[in-house]
């Protein structure tokens, strides 16, 4: 198609980048998180394969277990210190729990159902599915359903979003995913059974 010279200019908008090259790093961060959120294969998928975005996921994690932290802390009425020692807390058990989650994931993945994602790209989108998870701060809010909703809420978009970046990431159907997904979550909970009599 040729454009007269005459013609006059026209501006595009664009709700999406073609390329990540063209938006800025919180930009982008804030757009990997929403496009996470609603389960787009096509950002897990790029996720994996882009190792610049190990940081960004790295934060998304930790995001996800400060909002837990300090939605919990605050619900049980705890002071301006007690809300920030649980928030900080929270953040640190959600890092962990998300290593070993990933760790446990990446090992089923890829000894029981022949997964080809290396560690790392299996992190990148595992931690973006995650970003469900700063619905938690609406624990905080005093006003019964609230905080029972958003409980329920976060756990289960976050479960259903893991889900589906496992999918992208391994390259497999829903149901190897959700067999996964499911086999991890038994090891978390005989994990957390143990532990007591440790």
């Amino acid at each position: 198609m040729i454009i007269a010279e005459s013609d006059p200019p026209r501006v595009v908008f664009m709700l999406a980048p073609q390329d990540s090259s063209s938006m800025g790093s919180p930009r982008l961060f804030l757009y990997r998180m929403v496009r996470a959120a609603r389960l787009d294969g096509h950002i897990f998928t790029s996720l994996r394969d882009d190792g610049s975005a190990t940081g960004q996921s790295l934060l998304v994690l930790a995001l996800a277990g400060l909002s837990f932290g300090f939605g919990f802390a605050a619900s049980v009425g705890g002071d301006l210190i007690g809300v920030l020692v649980g928030s900080v807390a929270g953040m640190a058990v959600g890092v962990l729990v998300g290593f070993v989650w990933l760790s446990l994931t990446y090992l089923v993945a890829t000894r029981l159902f022949k997964g080809t994602s290396s560690y790392w790209g299996l992190a990148r989108p595992l931690f973006f599915a995650t970003s469900p998870a700063l619905i938690f701060l609406l624990t905080s809010i005093p006003a019964w359903p609230i905080p029972d909703l958003a409980r329920s809420l976060g756990v289960g978009w976050t479960a259903v979003s893991s889900v589906f970046a496992v999918k992208s990431a391994m390259g497999f159907d829903t149901q190897r995913s959700l067999v996964t997904f499911i086999i991890v979550a038994l090891a978390i909970l005989i994990i957390y059974g143990f532990l007591p009599s440790l």
